[in-house]
């Protein structure tokens, strides 16, 4: 579910400003536009208006960027009608390749589950665009004032000419249409969701939850990179942990000298996903910051000189870079460990498009005992974090070990019964302060939450005993989140 902050009135006062500045130009201008309107610049104009539009329709598609696609029609919609209905000079030649284009790149998009990219090819039209606007309505002002006799200019100021007036008004319309768009439409790396938690958060249940769901619905694969000080990176491997779930052992947790990373991959329809995992013994949240970062990168170069800063910091966030240095470096990798991972972390939160924050639901059962101050802890990081990284990502918050807090066995996991457990719990959470300030963060963006189970079939009430197969419960719901 979604989760609400208070009623936002920014953005929809933004898209009537955008709506207005794009009109009144129109208004102010349209006539010496199509004035003095030439065949090509015709063409141009229906390219750029085509391409816009099919653009922003496009963008409604995916939620962080549809306030940038609704931005789009709100500016280039008025154009439709000022130069095609009511003037009728758009044309097919330029109207055709603009739609392609726009289509395209929508495509793209979906193929790839890429908006960023659609938006940044977008914003890079826009800039000629309104270059050229700019440079053709600066020629209309000079053709103005060149017809007005010299003699006649003193008065010309004087007086004032409502055309030239206009036109001047008008270069300010577009520099602020052209600041609003630049700065709101925008996408994300959606088909890149990162799974973020402390230890015994219950990731590995959850990683091999998630991974029944890929494979069983959405044609899905892994990749692992493991590195073990202990050698057992042969037990961290998914399908030992699955085949020792079958024989009543739980997984264990990772040791302090454990580093495991997971990449799930799969695709729903022509959209491709990968959700990453990192799971590490030791703890870094608190040192998880800019300066964190930089730091960590610098002891890595200290002990593996022959890398510099830049290659650690363009590779750094790739599974496939440390699978590397594990290979070619492997007695380096256990003295730099902890800045590995905080390095390596940092930069996957800081690339994917999606986030997930996970927490433990045994704080929630243990609320009145010492659950409230590990929530309050919890959530306060996870705020820290979400500011470090900005509003430009999609969020979600999932509580764990559903089972242990609420009966779920005889409750179907998209059942409406379902989501009334889920708003249940989420109201257990609304008295920490920490977490209404994340609450508060969704006034600006979208901040999902879910509660989940590895284990639907077991009972709160119920003696606790291994587990010996994943039965996921609205996990599904996390899958459909990267979508």
């Amino acid at each position: 579910m979604r989760l609400r902050g208070k009623t936002n009135i920014t953005n929809p006062v933004i898209f009537l400003l955008c709506l207005a500045l794009s009109t009144g130009f129109l208004f102010a201008t349209s006539e010496q536009i199509i004035s003095s309107l030439t065949w090509y610049i015709a063409v141009l104009l229906s390219f750029f208006i085509a391409l816009f539009i099919s653009s922003g329709v496009g963008m409604l598609f995916e939620e962080r960027s549809r306030f940038g696609g609704q931005l789009l029609l709100a500016a280039f919609l008025p154009y439709l009608y000022f130069f095609w209905v009511q003037d009728n000079i758009l044309r097919l030649d330029g109207i055709a390749p603009g739609l392609l284009a726009g289509f395209g790149f929508i495509l793209h998009a979906f193929m790839n589950n890429r908006f960023d990219i659609v938006a940044k090819r977008t914003r890079s039209f826009l800039k000629v665009f309104f270059v050229g606007m700019m440079i053709y309505l600066f020629i209309i002002l000079i053709k103005l004032v060149s017809e007005e006799d010299m003699r006649e200019i003193p008065q010309y100021v004087l007086s004032g000419s409502n055309d030239l007036f206009m036109i001047l008004l008008s270069f300010f319309a577009l520099m602020i249409l052209h600041a609003l768009l630049m700065k709101f439409v925008h996408g994300i790396k959606a088909s890149d969701v990162f799974v973020y938690g402390p230890s015994k958060s219950g990731k590995t249940l959850l990683l091999l939850a998630l991974y029944n769901q890929f494979v069983h619905y959405y044609n899905g694969r892994r990749s692992e990179t493991i590195i073990s000080s202990s050698r057992e990176e042969d037990y961290y491997r998914i399908e030992n942990m699955l085949a020792e779930l079958k024989n009543g052992k739980q997984p264990k947790s990772n040791q302090k000298t454990d580093l495991t990373m997971y990449t799930l991959m799969g695709k729903k329809s022509i959209k491709p996903i990968e959700f990453s995992f990192v799971d590490y013994g030791g703890e870094f949240t608190e040192n998880l910051t800019k300066d964190g970062y930089f730091k960590a990168i610098l002891e890595i170069n200290k002990q593996i000189p022959e890398l510099d800063k830049d290659t650690l910091s363009g590779k750094i966030g790739s599974h496939e870079f440390i699978a590397e240095l594990k290979n070619t470096h492997p007695d380096d990798v256990v003295y730099i460990l902890d800045q590995l991972v905080l390095a390596h972390v940092y930069k996957k939160l800081e690339n994917a498009g999606k986030v997930v924050f996970l927490v433990d639901g045994e704080h929630i059962v243990s609320y009145h005992e010492d659950g409230a101050s590990q929530l309050t802890r919890l959530f306060g990081q996870y705020s820290r974090i979400m500011e470090l990284l900005g509003d430009g990502k999609s969020y979600a918050i999932v509580v764990t070990k559903a089972d242990k807090i609420k009966n779920i066995t005889d409750v179907i996991d998209n059942s409406k019964d379902a989501l009334n457990i889920e708003k249940e719990i989420l109201e257990m959470l609304k008295d920490i302060d920490t977490f209404k300030e994340i609450q508060h963060r969704a006034t600006k963006g979208p901040i999902h939450f879910y509660a989940v189970s590895a284990n639907a079939l077991k009972r709160v009430d119920q003696q606790e005993e291994a587990i010996k197969n994943i039965y996921p419960w609205r996990v599904e719901q996390i899958a459909k989140f990267g979508f």
